[in-house]
């Protein structure tokens, strides 16, 4: 087993002081007001919430706010950081949000339970190295198999994260039983994994990066390899019932998304985002920070690859459709 971390964090620092120019006049939240109600900036646009998580996948909303996109497309998009896609998906169901950024197992999983979601954009595509499971600096853990009887944190059971992790156990023959989850949300992790709370850790980026730079965490396995090398991890998802009463905004906000994940095919606009809505990322460590793919399209066969790699690890009790999620 390959372990890593200095390997991101030589950076020549000098190389940051454009981007921390730029960095210094930029915000990462929109004026709140009513949802489907002008603004309270008096900018006449449709104000809307979403559910967001501190993580590089959903980097283009950012990316959207830094550059206009929603303002230009009529809208006032608020974000609120969230712990877990589960969170998400459950203030977008009680009327708490108007879109939800959510991992596509969650979503997938409370749409099989009889959620009325809507999928309105693709959110982001597993790279190699973007989800990865991290154990303490000199842990005596230096294979994937000798994570049998340990506790693994994960920002939320029955998910991508426990899915991901699932199928690495598996890979290395450690029965999936065998180990603990223990829910941890994501910048907390690498404190619980110094302090020894826990044995490994599934993070995502940034966390990967950081945590290898402040605690001297090790990266133990990418989760991200294998059977799930380019998996379609994450989209965002609004109630049936609003896209049907409110289908401009949702045509608007799709538009604005999928310029900003056309955009952020451009590393430096993504790096230039990340450090405006992650709290306490050091800009020297954005370089370092592995990307996933934010696709422009969504795809009914990279969803439905997602429920039939559910359905084969048992978190769905039969075939599902996600034709469903995508139908108007």
């Amino acid at each position: 087993m390959r372990f890593r971390h200095a390997r991101r964090f030589a950076i020549v620092s000098t190389a940051f002081a454009a981007v921390a120019a730029v960095l210094a006049g930029c915000t990462g939240s929109a004026a709140s007001g009513q949802p489907g109600q002008p603004s309270a900036s008096g900018r006449g646009l449709t104000h809307v919430s979403l559910g967001v998580l501190p993580i590089t996948d959903d980097a283009p909303v950012y990316v959207a706010l830094q550059h206009g996109l929603f303002d230009a497309h009529g809208l006032d998009v608020t974000p609120v950081t969230l712990n877990s896609g589960e969170q998400a998906t459950n203030k977008l169901l009680s009327g708490q949000l108007q879109f939800a950024f959510s991992n596509y197992v969650t979503t997938i999983l409370a749409a099989s339970q009889g959620a009325q979601l809507r999928v309105v954009a693709d959110g982001a595509q597993a790279q190699p190295n973007t989800n990865d499971l991290m154990v303490a600096r000199n842990s005596p853990i230096r294979s994937v198999a000798q994570l049998r009887g340990k506790t693994i944190a994960v920002n939320a059971t029955g998910n991508i994260a426990t899915m991901m992790t699932d199928s690495t156990l598996r890979a290395y023959g450690v029965p999936v039983d065998s180990v603990r989850y223990q829910v941890i949300p994501f910048p907390d992790m690498a404190a619980a994994l110094a302090a020894h709370a826990v044995d490994a850790a599934w993070m995502a980026e940034p966390f990967i990066t950081e945590s290898g730079e402040e605690t001297g965490a090790e990266e133990l396995a990418d989760t991200a390899s294998g059977p799930m090398a380019s998996f379609p991890t994450a989209g965002y998802a609004t109630l049936r019932s609003y896209a049907k009463a409110n289908p401009a905004v949702v045509t608007e906000f799709t538009a604005a998304l999928v310029q900003a994940e056309a955009l952020s095919a451009n590393r430096s606009v993504v790096e230039q985002a990340i450090a405006t809505y992650i709290s306490g990322m050091k800009p020297a460590l954005v370089a370092a920070v592995q990307m996933d793919q934010y696709p422009t399209a969504l795809s009914r066969a990279r969803l439905q690859r997602v429920a039939d790699t559910m359905l084969s690890a048992g978190l769905l009790t039969r075939p599902f459709n996600v034709s469903q999620l995508l139908s108007p």
